[in-house]
């Protein structure tokens, strides 16, 4: 435990200084519409390249990062970068429909959350139709009515919005009525075994209903 808990402080230690020295990189996941093979958006994935780990997988430092509160930081530097190479791809003659950017329960929650969004965007000359943010169901964990007022302005200056993971954690049908977005995405422990599975077939069917 003790080691353990060393080499968490650690991280956190170094994560701070990581931030300011700009360690973390943007890798893009292409999103592909099926019906015409065209690469239609992409997704921004955050990579921290450490200078004697190497790339630290996400699953080891999001966690810190979220219980430490750098994950403000860090999602800040994530959006920012992500508008500035949509912008470049932009003037390069790439067209494509949107950016999406996972933003955290912690980012989301912050008083200057919507003011930073559409700052980044003047900045990058960005139509805000073309940022997607894409947010887990543990927001909805946290008080609706404030979650809604910021969806509301969010979608007033015309962001999309996604839910993650969907169908994992405390998933209700629920809000889908109640948190009006333009993208699901479910969990892929409903997708992998959806050819030889029939429960998880009329899963994904009630879900997309």
């Amino acid at each position: 435990m003790n080691t353990e808990m060393s080499k968490r402080l650690k991280l956190e230690r170094d994560m701070r200084k990581a931030v300011s020295d700009q360690q973390f990189v943007l890798h893009y996941q292409p999103q592909v519409d099926p019906k015409t093979n065209r690469v239609c958006g992409v997704e921004t994935l955050v990579r921290w390249n450490h200078p004697e780990l190497g790339f630290v997988p996400p699953g080891m430092f999001i966690p810190i990062a979220e219980d430490s509160g750098l994950i403000i930081d860090i999602g800040r530097i994530v959006l920012a970068g992500a508008c500035k190479q949509y912008r470049e791809w932009l003037n390069q003659g790439i067209c494509l429909d949107y950016v999406a950017v996972n933003v955290s329960v912690k980012q989301f929650r912050q008083p200057d959350f919507f003011q930073m969004v559409e700052n980044i965007l003047k900045i990058n000359q960005l139509d805000p139709h073309c940022l997607e943010l894409e947010i887990t169901e543990s927001v909805f964990m946290e008080d609706m009515q404030e979650v809604i007022k910021i969806k509301e302005k969010l979608k007033e200056l015309g962001i999309q919005l996604s839910i993650d993971d969907f169908g994992t954690g405390f998933s209700s049908l629920s809000y889908l009525k109640k948190f009006d977005i333009d993208y699901l995405k479910i969990d892929r422990s409903f997708i992998n075994q959806l050819m030889d599975n029939a429960t998880d077939r009329a899963l994904v069917e009630a879900i997309i209903v």
